[in-house]
């Protein structure tokens, strides 16, 4: 059949009308589109690489390493690449220590993708990839280690998974430790091998800076060993201690019990997680009698011999509030109030004081506010706004009921009182070497909380507290200590105390004359009861005796 030639002119007009658009592109992409096409074509043979940064290093105060990074080698797996899964589980099962039906359960799920076993040990790695099993293979990953195991676990924290820090100061100092990751741009062959001699563009990564502690691995080991054995024999439910330089703030030791160890959070107990040193409140008992003799000598209501009647109890608010026993002392000078721990010569002190007075101290002394350390996860304690008090509760917050507080609040609070009156922030963190250099982390003075006269008058009377009264248990031979010991009731839920169930505590300064250390040792539930002080005083003994040894600090008693 013949073409006509209208057919053939349409035609040869769509070919004409190709062949413009097809020159007219050509010439775009030679032209005007030639950068994008060149971008294009680069891409697909170029790949971004993430250079990982290095975590930083975490030191004690004497360069002993505490926490580090290595990188290890973890399993992957493209499923759909694995010709048998079932065999592939059972051999992977064997060398991971792992259950088979596991694994199996992974390879399983559906994805492109996935995570057999992170952070492998060496020997492990060779021999899982020596199987030559099509579909898998390893990424290098950093593994935060710990060579001195749970040793200042709370202090350090963790890292998870992820990278992220996680409590203690791999929380806290989380962005300064994990540095800044840098990149690679490198051309690759079609089958996706980086070429030698191709082009590099790289963009370096920034390492983590490593911190200095001010914590001793020395004092944190008597610390950690003396809590331990203590709360075992005692059976207490929990226990924290806290070590400090009264001079500048700086923290010696932290321990708190229950601990875990923070490379392998993952079976630690919830509760083993909590940093007793900052995350605990309790109410503090007989400890707070030198917070409140603090306040009545700093505003002249009292003197160390100022003298009352003791009849065993004092009325305030319409309340009778009794003495331990309802022992009666007869006549007791201030001194004597904290030698014998009489709350009702707390409540004498606080009466002349008047609630404004004795709740300024409270506050002035740091409690009801955090301290500021540089830890993840403190909390501030609880003084009840002054509109809320009842008038009795002038009286019982004389001797530490109605209000709670941190064991690094009281410490800190004695501190002040070991330094000559001056309230400092507590610090963990000494300072940090980056790219930049050395950094230090200077002593932060708060405020003055106390006149040096009045902390001078102070530590006379909790030295005598330590010679003469109830704390002789918390002597060290060759040191003058001053300190308080506290017996506190533990609250209810229905707003009472729990019936015979108590917080034992002792806090103290040594030498007294010039003090180096504060260790305040806090124990919950002790099987002794109300002689859990007794615990509480050795353990601060033992410590004490060990950190003195160490740091070679010479007596000042015969």
């Amino acid at each position: 059949m013949a073409v006509s030639a209208a057919r053939l002119r349409a035609l040869f007009a769509l070919f004409a009308v190709l062949s413009i658009v097809l020159s007219v592109r050509v010439g775009y992409w030679q032209t005007v589109g030639r950068d994008q096409l060149l971008l294009r074509a680069t891409e697909q043979v170029r790949s971004d690489e993430v250079l990982h940064a290095r975590r930083g290093t975490i030191l004690d105060r004497s360069g002993t390493i505490l926490a580090t990074s290595v990188e290890l080698r973890s399993l992957y797996a493209v499923p759909s690449r694995i010709p048998d899964r079932a065999a592939a589980a059972q051999q992977l099962g064997v060398l991971l220590g792992r259950d088979p039906a596991a694994i199996l359960e992974r390879l399983n799920s559906g994805a492109e993708w996935v995570f057999i076993h992170r952070r492998m040990p060496e020997t492990t790695a060779d021999a899982v990839l020596a199987l030559g099993i099509p579909g898998l293979g390893a990424i290098l990953e950093s593994k935060r280690l710990y060579p001195n195991g749970d040793l200042a676990a709370h202090a350090l924290g963790f890292v998870s998974d992820d990278g992220d820090g996680q409590g203690g100061v791999e929380g806290r100092y989380d962005e300064l430790l994990r540095g800044i990751d840098g990149t690679l741009v490198a051309e690759r062959d079609p089958a996706d091998r980086t070429i030698a001699i191709g082009l590099r563009e790289a963009m370096p990564a920034r390492d983590g800076a490593d911190l200095t502690l001010t914590i001793d691995l020395a004092v944190q080991s008597v610390a950690e060993l003396t809590l331990r054995s203590a709360i075992s024999d005692e059976g207490a439910a929990s226990g924290a201690i806290v070590a400090l330089d009264p001079r500048d703030g700086a923290i010696r030791a932290m321990a708190s019990y229950p601990t875990y160890h923070p490379g392998g959070v993952a079976a630690a107990k919830p509760e083993s997680l909590r940093d007793r040193t900052i995350s605990w409140s309790f109410e503090p008992g007989s400890t707070m009698k030198a917070i409140t003799m603090a306040a009545g000598l700093d505003s002249g209501v009292v003197t160390p011999t100022t003298t009352y009647e003791d009849t065993g109890y004092a009325d305030i608010g319409g309340r009778r509030l009794l003495n331990a026993l309802g022992r009666a002392h007869g006549p007791t000078t201030m001194t004597q109030v904290l030698e014998r721990s009489a709350n009702a010569g707390a409540v004498f002190v606080a009466a002349k004081l008047g609630d404004q007075r004795l709740y300024d101290a409270l506050l002035r002394f740091g409690f009801g506010i955090p301290t500021g350390v540089d830890l993840a996860g403190e909390m501030s304690g609880t003084v009840r706004p002054l509109a809320e008090w009842y008038p009795v509760d002038v009286g019982t917050a004389a001797f530490g009921q109605g209000l709670t507080v941190t064991p690094l609040q009281l410490a800190a609070a004695y501190a002040a009182i070991a330094n000559g009156g001056t309230l400092y922030r507590p610090h963990v963190v000494a300072g940090w070497r980056d790219a930049d250099g050395e950094h230090r982390t200077a002593p932060v003075p708060l405020r003055r909380v106390a006149s040096e006269r009045t902390a001078a008058s102070l530590r006379e009377m909790l030295t005598s507290a330590v010679d003469h009264g109830l704390a002789q248990g918390a002597r060290v031979p060759g040191f003058s200590v001053a300190g308080k010991t506290g017996t506190a009731q533990i609250p209810s839920s229905d707003g009472r105390y729990v019936d015979d169930e108590y917080i034992s505590s002792f806090a103290g300064s040594v030498p007294a004359t010039d003090p180096h250390l504060v260790i305040v040792v806090v124990l919950e539930r002790p099987a002794s009861k109300l002689l859990g002080t007794v615990t509480a005083m050795r353990i601060f003994r033992d410590v004490a005796q060990g950190s003195l040894r160490y740091a070679r600090i010479q007596p000042d008693r015969p």
